[in-house]
């Protein structure tokens, strides 16, 4: 958004149709991954359209879910001494977790007396073997630990093939996405912008960010988050001084 309008308080609303239609003249980027939209107005598009053709809008409104990070896990596991395997480089066969809906590497250096099977009880059953593990019985190489999102066990356990000793891999539900949220409006005023949206509380952090580039994410130096009423009101300094003329912006979601 060009930060360097010497204008009034300026508010643009967002609709779906409205960004498809700023899609279409490469004046927006939008990621459509989390948006929800509260109406969609062909005559309040009509009526938005010259007032942001005026401005050469250059903005990105983003609503991310802050839960981007990849679950996925590697430990290496190795056989310090007799009777117990080390995991990351901690001994005495301690608890792996793992996350539902991940695919995971174990990745196995240990003695050749001492092979890992991946089970579903205390013992070396080959019934009892854990179908998502490939390959079994390792002393050298790499198993994957699959574990599906939904219909998974509670708890495995990884365990030598031979003496029978062992530790426990606990099966972690991921962590809930952010409800979705409305972007209601932007203002830019002659000191601030405010961005206010629904659907949030405490539970969430809304941490505004800025771009040059769509391509290279900071977070706003300093904001204000308030919630009232159902609308969660965010405040920060214009940008100007940082990034000039033009920014792009987004607000990110991510636990306190």
């Amino acid at each position: 958004m060009p930060f360097g309008l010497n204008s009034s308080t300026v508010q643009a609303f967002v609709t779906k149709s409205l960004l498809e239609k700023l899609k279409s003249w490469c004046l927006i980027h939008l990621s459509f991954a989390a948006l929800t939209f509260a109406k969609d107005d062909a005559n309040q598009i009509m009526k938005q359209i010259p007032l942001l053709q005026r401005l050469a809008l250059g903005l990105a409104l983003t609503w991310t879910t802050g839960e981007t990070a990849n679950a996925q896990t590697t430990n290496t596991i190795t056989s310090p001494g007799f009777n117990q395997y080390s995991v990351n480089g901690v001994a005495g066969n301690p608890t792996i977790n793992l996350i539902a809906g991940t695919t995971n590497s174990l990745v196995i250096n240990t003695a050749s007396l001492h092979p890992v099977v991946i089970q579903t009880a205390q013992n070396n059953l080959p019934a009892n073997q854990y179908s998502g593990a490939t390959p079994q019985s390792v002393n050298s190489g790499t198993i994957r630990v699959t574990i599906p999102l939904t219909g998974h066990p509670s708890v495995l356990y990884y365990l030598c093939n031979v003496h029978q000793f062992f530790g426990q891999i606990n099966i972690i539900d991921p962590p809930q996405p952010p409800p979705r949220n409305t972007i209601l409006s932007l203002s830019v005023g002659p000191a601030n912008v405010v961005i206010k949206s629904t659907g949030t509380n405490t539970t969430w952090l809304f941490v505004p960010e800025f771009s040059s580039n769509l391509t290279t994410w900071a977070p706003v130096p300093s904001f204000s988050n308030s919630f009232a009423s159902g609308t969660n009101t965010t405040t920060f300094n214009r940008l100007d001084p940082i990034c000039g003329p033009n920014v792009y912006l987004r607000v990110n979601q991510k636990r306190p």
